[in-house]
């Protein structure tokens, strides 16, 4: 029979086992920013207001609602990386806008765009995005006056609404017939994107767009979505060719697409993209406790493994074990079967091996050998024995008395 005492013994190492990897925790190793990038930020060093600017701006002018929520560096609140703060926004329900410049401006002339950051939803998401925007370079850019008017190039990043996640990239640029700049968003991917925005588990979202207007967005290092510019946006960009025209000047059906002949002057960027002097967060979630981190801005492919593999890289992916136990969240009937396919072979095997205390570690007074050869006894049973053999002893004395007196009695 199982005993009750051994089954919570083992149990509880079980469960002490699951929870060895959570309660790791790695020491954050300083990354030193890359000579070549345009932008490097781990926001682990020095105070917010060094470089990044909080907005000042009116959102609203006729409700006067302004950029009053609140921005933090700090630690994740199950962090896994000793020291390694993050930009988190505090403030559910309220409006947040911060940004900072770049050390140099970007052009778009014949060198890749890669811009690549962390989020974290530690809260998870209701409602409410995550994406970041690149501003367009102008004499009139004021970083305390950032809104959702401020012009920007490109907005790229992971955004909730409803039941739809999707992972936005924007872009802005100048429409060649009509001279007006023009919102075009990609395709999204047909891939359930749920579990990045619902497993409170940081990730690592890439942009790379490419002087052959071509471009590729991974999550965690896998690619999600790739195309063109020209071709593969919700509504197709219209492209400049060498003579500055528009090779469809009357066309206005969002589903032309671009022949071979217009695709003659890739290797450099057909489409006009504003240059990019900053990049910010302006944003509105219903859900605080949103974590940035580890933003890159660069046109290296190399800077980008070699801050990858020193930022992303510190953050080890979860043992099998931690991966178990993180999917009882989703499903706790999980238990029952780990219980069941793990916890009792264990028991099982323990009870059968050691029924009783006979075959336990051989370092304790209590293990016997299986052998058939005399045993030293324990102090306990040592005495036990000595007063059997002293009463059996006296018995045969009294015995050996009877039969000298009664002889008898023996013939």
């Amino acid at each position: 029979m199982v005993n009750v005492s051994k089954m919570r013994l083992y149990f509880g190492l079980f469960l002490c086992l699951g929870h060895i990897g959570g309660l790791q925790r790695n020491v954050h190793r300083p990354v030193v920013a890359p000579d070549d990038a345009y932008l490097a930020e781990t926001f682990d060093e020095g105070a917010l207001d060094r470089k990044w600017v909080l907005s000042k701006a009116v959102k609203d002018e006729k409700q006067k609602h302004t950029y009053d929520g609140q921005w933090t560096l700090e630690e994740s609140v199950e962090s896994k990386v000793f020291g390694n703060k993050g930009l988190v926004l505090k403030s559910p329900g309220r409006h947040h806008a911060i940004s900072t410049n770049l050390l140099k401006v970007y052009h778009f002339i014949d060198r890749p765009l890669i811009i690549q950051y962390e989020v974290l939803f530690q809260k998870g998401i209701d409602c409410g995005g995550a994406y970041i925007k690149l501003l367009s370079h102008s004499d009139d850019l004021r970083l305390s006056q950032f809104s959702d008017a401020t012009p920007y190039t490109i907005m790229f990043g992971p955004d909730k609404c409803g039941k739809s996640y999707r992972v936005h990239f924007i872009f802005s640029h100048r429409n060649p017939v009509t001279g007006k700049f023009e919102e075009k968003h990609a395709q999204q991917p047909e891939l359930d994107l749920s579990d990045y925005f619902t497993d409170k588990q940081p990730h690592l979202y890439t942009l790379y767009l490419f002087p052959d207007n071509t471009f590729e967005i991974s999550v965690d290092l896998t690619i999600i979505n790739k195309g063109s510019l020209l071709e593969y946006m919700e509504e197709p960009s219209e492209p400049i060719r060498s003579d500055g025209k528009s090779p469809h000047p009357a066309s206005r059906n969002p589903k032309t697409r671009v022949t071979s002949n217009d695709k003659a002057i890739r290797g450099q960027y057909s489409i006009t993209l504003r240059p990019i002097a900053a990049v910010g967060f302006e944003l509105l979630s219903m859900t605080g406790d949103v974590m940035f981190d580890n933003i890159l801005f660069c046109d290296d492919m190399k800077v980008t493994r070699q801050w990858t593999e020193a930022t992303w890289g510190q953050r080890k992916a979860p043992g099998l074990i931690e991966k178990l136990f993180m999917a009882t969240v989703k499903r706790p009937w999980l238990w029952g079967v780990y219980v069941f396919t793990v916890g009792l072979p264990i028991i099982l095997f323990v009870s059968f091996m050691w029924p009783d205390k006979r075959f336990g570690p051989p370092d304790q007074d209590y293990y016997y050998k299986k052998t058939d050869d005399p045993q030293a006894d324990g102090a306990e049973d040592k005495e036990e024995h000595d007063g059997v053999i002293s009463a059996r002893a006296e018995g045969e004395q009294r015995a050996v008395k009877r039969n000298r007196k009664n002889p008898e009695a023996t013939s």
